[in-house]
């Protein structure tokens, strides 16, 4: 295993300088948070029809799950540098092979984009996010929370960067553009990347005065291990249930609000606000863990998904749509800092990454299920209420998940390992 082999001077290295990195790198690979920039501008430069590639971003979102599962795997192995580097070559590759497709063969989206990109930004994400982890057991919130918010909120400057190249240039010149550059940046930046080692303690580090020890002070479990255990299990639901709302209503923003008679401008500010609160939440409610516990923390989070499941439900003015959709984005944005403290706090670091990864199957299996319940449900009844319902009681049912989580009691790892 790379993090119990490797020698390395942890005096020489800065791991705030691995903390900016791996937000650069996680600035990039948020690029596929605004897919509609590449795909539906490409449908209309080769006038593809519209359901010859209309599952090639959920396809995409099916693979990453996978993707983030192999980092976590290759980051035990072989390491933080190799492991950026292989997801940015890969994630990289797939942009310039989608701006390569030709146009009597829409299908190899298939591959170039949902599998390359999915993978490999998969790949990068997870890689990037657990070695950064990894230097900050002290502050493992903070560092999660950090890295989340630089990673959901890029897409607020990507995406308009990206629909301007376009408007000026054409979407192939955007895709070999954006494929070029972030490969080129994660790969200089993964240059740089180191895993910690073994034990790590920061310098300077004071321990609390009931004498508690450090996650990476105690033995870490590998999958082999975790998945026998009822935290691993509970993880796993949490991540499969809670995010009801943001699957129901995520893709249907829009629609939701003029299908209430809103102005279309109404819906635009909406998933602006969206995206204002899933930064926020991430960063403010990510750091709030190290204070809280990750388990008061995801109550919160889910307080302000059922506040945003009521106001959908009764709202009827444009104010109270708006203020829901800032309650998921914040309620939901949050979890993507809480779950990888949950992991790492459960099973120690070196191993978190690969079991996070598993536990995003029930994630990815949801994205499947949920949206086409939801459909199913819209179309015979005419409303959102029987979605909604089942969004209340999936969500609940995820946070009752999480905060049964209990301490795993792991053993101390011996002086002579301990850094």
């Amino acid at each position: 295993m790379y993090l119990m082999s490797q020698t390395l001077d942890v005096h020489s290295i800065n791991r705030n300088g691995i903390l900016i990195r791996g937000l650069i790198i996680l600035l990039c690979a948020g690029i596929i948070n605004a897919t509609s920039v590449f795909i539906t501008p490409l449908a209309t430069y080769y006038g593809w029809e519209a359901s010859a590639i209309a599952n090639v971003g959920t396809t995409m979102l099916t693979f990453w799950p996978i993707g983030s599962l192999l980092g976590g795997k290759l980051l035990q192995k072989f390491g933080g540098k190799a492991v950026t580097i292989i997801g940015a070559i890969v994630f990289g590759a797939g942009l310039i092979l989608t701006g390569l497709v030709p146009d009597t063969a829409p299908g190899l989206l298939y591959f170039t984009y949902s599998f390359l990109i999915g993978m490999g930004n998969g790949i990068t994400y997870c890689g990037a996010m657990y070695c950064v982890m990894g230097w900050f057991p002290d502050k493992k919130g903070l560092a999660a929370g950090l890295c989340m918010a630089f990673n959901g909120g890029s897409s607020a400057f990507l995406a308009p960067l990206c629909a301007y190249i376009t408007a000026a240039f054409n979407v192939k010149v955007t895709l070999f553009s954006c494929g070029i550059v972030c490969a080129v940046i994660c790969i200089l930046c993964g240059l740089g990347m180191r895993s910690a080692p073994l034990g790590y303690v920061p310098e300077g580090y004071v321990a609390p005065s009931d004498g508690a020890a450090l996650s990476s002070q105690y033995e870490s479990y590998p999958i082999s291990k975790a998945w026998k255990t009822k935290q691993f299990w509970l993880q796993l639901g949490a991540m499969a249930f809670f995010p009801s709302f943001y699957l129901i209503m995520f893709s249907r923003f829009s629609m939701f609000m003029t299908d209430k008679g809103i102005d279309l401008a109404y819906a635009t500010l909406g998933v602006s606000l969206y995206n204002i609160g899933n930064v926020v939440g991430r960063l403010l409610l990510g750091k709030l863990t190290d204070n809280l516990g990750f388990k008061k923390v995801y109550m919160c989070c889910w307080l302000l998904c059922m506040i945003c499941g009521l106001l959908l439900l009764t709202g009827s003015s444009v104010a109270m749509i708006l203020l829901a959709y800032i309650c998921l984005g914040a309620g939901f944005g949050a979890t993507n800092s809480v779950y990888p403290v949950m992991s790492t706090t459960s099973f120690g670091p070196v191993y978190a990454g690969n079991i996070y990864g598993f536990a995003l199957l029930g994630y990815m299996l949801m994205t499947q299920v949920i949206p086409r319940i939801t459909a199913a449900t819209i179309e015979s009844t005419g409303g959102y209420t029987v979605a909604f319902i089942m969004a209340f009681v999936l969500c609940t049912l995820g946070v009752i998940c999480g905060v049964l989580i209990p301490k795993l009691e792991r053993p101390r790892l011996k002086e002579t390992e301990s850094v």
